[in-house]
């Protein structure tokens, strides 16, 4: 359970390299159900290399998000403590791939809603036409999250109980050609 810290200690930032030892022990921290939700089925976390590479996006074609707890108003940056994650990457011609993960005591916090909304803001920024995201059917918060950002959102089952979700975005915001 969440005690002293409140969500407004919560910044929304782009990943940084130096991010990778906390992102490693974000995953680590996370419980097993958290985990199999993330990643579609058992999971230990994520090994080195994997966050090397969640923690290198070139912030154009790829990003990356992180909530960082802001510890007493003051940012840590040689130790942050990130409660949420989320990566955009590029699954087909102006379409990225979205995933999400909140640590435990963070969720139902609004902590995925926000991390949600920036990268919304990224991908129109970046002129991304639409977010793609597949999760388990049995992700009940994940859907209520996709349910709370105001955006119409299209769902389609493709089997092997995974649903998958697309948003599309407002083509009025996408920088001319």
């Amino acid at each position: 359970m969440v005690t002293a810290a409140t969500p407004a200690s919560i910044r929304i930032r782009p990943i940084e390299p130096g991010d990778r030892d906390a992102l490693i022990a974000f995953y680590e921290s996370l419980s097993a159900e958290s985990l199999a939700l993330r990643f579609h089925g058992a999971s230990i976390g994520i090994v080195d290399r994997v966050a090397v590479f969640f923690c290198g996006p070139d912030h154009e074609h790829r990003e990356g998000l992180v909530a960082v707890l802001e510890e007493s108003g003051a940012r840590d940056a040689l130790a942050p403590t990130i409660v949420g994650h989320l990566s955009l990457e590029p699954s087909g011609a102006h379409e990225v791939e979205v995933a999400v993960a909140v640590a435990d005591a963070w969720q139902r916090h609004g902590i995925g809603r926000r991390l949600l909304l920036a990268a919304l803001a990224w991908a129109e920024h970046h002129g991304i036409e639409r977010l793609r995201a597949s999760m388990l059917w049995t992700n009940v918060a994940i859907l209520s999250l996709l349910r709370s950002i105001g955006r119409v959102v299209t769902l389609s089952m493709p089997g092997a109980g995974e649903i998958d979700a697309t948003i599309d975005l407002p083509s009025v915001l996408r920088p001319a050609a």
